[in-house]
């Protein structure tokens, strides 16, 4: 198993050096036969076949992620069955709502100008499922994303369950030893976590709403660039409204297709989605409210005289450590839907 040293950072038009341990996936089941990933089931599992090699995981990535680019602008069943070959759970949910918004290009179905993978880790052992973690690094934008493919059943290919931009400043620690790999993590499970991955992400959820809550959330921080972003934004809008509507912005959790990891030092590393819900509510001193063109064409309306409220997918990376503060290492966010009154 190879094994790379040094944490991930993202880095800002340099190549990425490879940061990455083997990674052994501890589950229940474990399949009577093994399945050459991504392609078709192989034949009864020898006890000297060997797992996945760091060659075929990049294959497969590469694979991957070149074909996610290609269907990212289809819009419609067409677009949605193209994606769901190479993409499930947060990765799709994002993927068609890319696509519906009409927010992927043909620009993305460019092939050769599809950044190279990096695996970062990769399933070892022979129990499922099995997963591969990759990130590339694209010089255009100077943005690094953490990818997670995995195999579901022997029968199953690898699909990418997650793809998040890492945050500016931001690492992933490491992924465990060679021997020890980096087992699968129930989002629910705390132990020896300073909570469970699901806590984390109610607890950051909270922690971003605005108002602020009168009693801030403990063991978690948003003091990141995406938690700041979204403070600075907010308070731009409120300061602009001023007393003619009032602003208030909600984090809901939505972790059905969430994913996690134990890491080295026995915290761990959790992919999850939340959806915002930002209300602006119209003042008894306004008739009504004039919509930026950008929320009209959603809303469906130049004006309102209630209230608007819009919606946005947030796909986000928290740490989740043993001791000390939840933090965010990736996170994006994607309007997504509307509604006027």
């Amino acid at each position: 198993m190879t094994r790379h040293p040094n944490p991930v950072r993202p880095r800002r038009r340099t190549a990425l050096a490879a940061a990455a341990v083997g990674l052994a996936l501890v589950t229940t089941g474990c399949g009577a036969t093994d399945a050459l990933v991504g392609l078709h089931p192989a034949p009864a599992e020898q006890p000297a076949s060997a797992p996945l090699d760091e060659d075929g995981a990049v294959a497969i990535a590469t694979r991957l992620l070149a074909a996610a680019a290609a269907d990212a602008a289809t819009k419609g069943d067409e677009g949605h069955d193209a994606r769901a070959k190479v993409l499930a759970g947060d990765a799709l949910t994002v993927a068609d709502s890319t696509a519906a918004r009409g927010a992927a290009t043909t620009a993305g179905s460019d092939l050769a100008k599809q950044p190279a993978p990096t695996v970062l880790a990769q399933s070892r052992g022979r129990e499922w499922p099995r997963a591969i973690l990759a990130t590339t690094l694209d010089e255009t934008t100077s943005t690094q994303s953490l990818h997670v493919m995995v195999a579901r059943k022997p029968a199953d290919p690898y699909r990418i369950e997650a793809s998040v931009p890492m945050l500016a400043g931001s690492r992933l620690p490491s992924l465990g030893s060679t021997d020890g790999g980096a087992p699968f993590v129930d989002v629910e499970d705390g132990e020896g976590l300073v909570m469970s991955p699901a806590k984390a992400f109610d607890a950051y959820a909270s922690a971003l709403a605005r108002p602020a809550p009168k009693k801030a959330p403990a063991d978690v921080t948003t003091d990141d660039p995406f938690g700041q972003a979204l403070g600075s934004t907010a308070a731009v809008q409120a300061k602009a409204l001023g007393s003619l509507a009032k602003l208030e912005q909600e984090h809901e959790p939505d972790l059905d297709d969430a994913v996690a990891f134990r890491l080295a030092d026995g915290s761990a590393v959790a992919f999850g989605l939340m959806r915002r819900t930002d209300t602006i509510t119209v003042g008894a001193k306004a008739k009504e409210l004039v919509l930026p063109s950008r929320y009209s064409r959603l809303v469906g309306k130049k004006k309102v005289t209630r209230d608007v409220r819009l919606t946005s997918l947030e796909p986000v990376v928290l740490v989740v450590p043993t001791e000390g503060e939840v933090s965010a290492i990736g996170a994006t966010e994607l309007l997504v839907s509307g509604k006027g009154r």
